[in-house]
């Protein structure tokens, strides 16, 4: 710990600096990262966090909710389900935004996604969150999925790091000593998906057939583990992360190629070959940040030279003639050639991770072009926030929700808080 702290005193005081290059920036990077600093703090503070702020709480629900789907225009869908995935982000988000930037308001709502996550997604008898609930509340699906625990975690931890609300460290900690028990594969290692209500193996939920285990629960199981550890450097959680580490390293990245893995057997036997670019370049800050936190100078230089390499292969081969980074491909095929806002947000923060690594200005000029692109493309002027897709021509997606299950304000709130810190050292002159 007392390594990652040292490492952000000397990030924020001096700003993007080449830990292998040796050279602070020049000029034109520094007024570059001012430029970007400064428009994605007003896009963060002036658009997306009102847009949030103002649709996404229910006003006519006597629980005090949240609306489980949200309109292009901002109208809230009332009947609409409510999910595990939309609610821990709720959470995070209004945490997240009310201990940065001392947002008041923000955490008035972070206080009321608290409330209702306690109350009806929590279960008071075998612990851990409900996958989802009715719009009235009301249990839908009480599986316990690893990829929904890790959310809560994240979402919890968070809340605890701006309130210092004990019960809410208190069911963080709870369900991560439930995945240790119950969804940690102590043969081959890693964490199976799903579970019932009462912790008992789901075969198939999250995964195809003959599928047992994926990336993306592994790279959010880490990132909550992260959070947690920040604020509760347990012993056991320290081994559970270097073993997460592990399983990336031994079977998640494929280095032949610098892309992640997707969809395993319980073995580690690969299902298919994709390039997810989005969850490539996002993994590269994410496995960065679990290093810098764990403070083990060894991980951290492999995760220094994995996440470089790793956003050069997505610079090659993700973007498009726009600069805008791609979805994914299968094979040769690139089959989800769409732009979304998720793999933007992340990708602009994943080439500043590697600028700040490794010095290289292509990858600063990366950050600068996505962000130039979104600016042009993706924040909806008209409604606020941003389009969650675009079409192959690069235009909205019209009839697309702003909220749904797996759609809401995280990866570009995430990457206007993490723009700012980053940032943060950098004074105009």
């Amino acid at each position: 710990m007392k390594h990652y702290y040292c490492f952000l005193i000397v990030f924020l005081t001096v700003a993007i600096v080449s830990c292998d290059k040796g050279r602070g920036i020049d000029g034109d990077e520094k007024e570059l990262l001012l430029r970007i600093r400064d428009e994605i703090a007003i896009d963060l503070t002036e658009n997306l966090l009102p847009f949030w702020k103002k649709y996404s709480v229910d006003h006519d629900d006597p629980d005090e909710g949240f609306y489980g789907a949200i309109e292009n225009d901002g109208t809230g869908v009332s009947d609409a389900k409510k999910h595990n995935v939309l609610f821990t982000r709720y959470l995070w988000t209004y945490s997240a935004a009310g201990r940065v930037l001392g947002d008041i308001e923000a955490l008035k709502l972070a206080d009321r996604a608290w409330s209702y996550l306690h109350r009806f997604f929590w279960d008071e008898l075998d612990g851990g969150v409900y996958w989802e609930l009715n719009a009235d509340g009301s249990a839908s699906d009480t599986d316990k999925v690893t990829y929904g625990q890790s959310f809560a975690i994240y979402a919890f931890s968070e809340y605890y790091r701006v309130t210092q609300n004990r019960e809410s460290l208190d069911k963080a900690i709870n369900i991560f000593r439930l995945l240790e028990e119950h969804a940690y594969d102590k043969e081959y290692g890693g964490y199976f998906e799903a579970f019932s209500s009462d912790w008992q193996f789901v075969e198939g939920k999250g995964v195809a057939a003959g599928q047992t285990k994926s990336m993306n629960t592994h790279l959010h199981l880490l990132e909550a583990y992260t959070n947690l550890y920040r604020i509760w450097p347990d012993r056991e959680l320290e081994e559970s992360m270097r073993r997460l580490i592990r399983v990336f390293t031994d079977h998640i990245v494929d280095t032949s190629r610098y892309h992640q893995d997707l969809f395993f057997g319980r073995d580690w036997s690969v299902f298919g070959q994709y390039d997810s670019y989005g969850h490539d370049i996002e993994f590269t800050w994410l496995f960065y940040e679990a290093a810098e936190v764990i403070g083990d100078s060894e991980i951290i230089s492999l995760a220094g030279e994995m996440a470089v390499k790793i956003a050069e292969r997505q610079l090659e081969a993700g973007m498009n003639s726009d600069g805008a980074m791609i979805y994914e491909k299968e094979g040769e095929d690139l089959y989800r050639r769409n732009i979304t806002w998720w793999v933007q947000a992340e990708a602009v923060v994943g080439f500043l991770n590697a600028f700040e690594i490794s010095g290289e200005r292509k990858f600063l000029y990366a950050a600068a072009g996505i962000w130039e692109y979104i600016k042009q493309h993706m924040i909806d002027y008209d409604h606020g926030g941003w389009h969650p897709d675009l079409d192959d021509d690069g235009n909205p997606v019209p009839e697309r929700l702003k909220a749904n299950a797996w759609t809401g304000p995280y990866h570009n709130v995430r990457m206007g808080l993490e723009v700012s810190r980053r940032l943060a050292g950098l004074k105009n002159n």
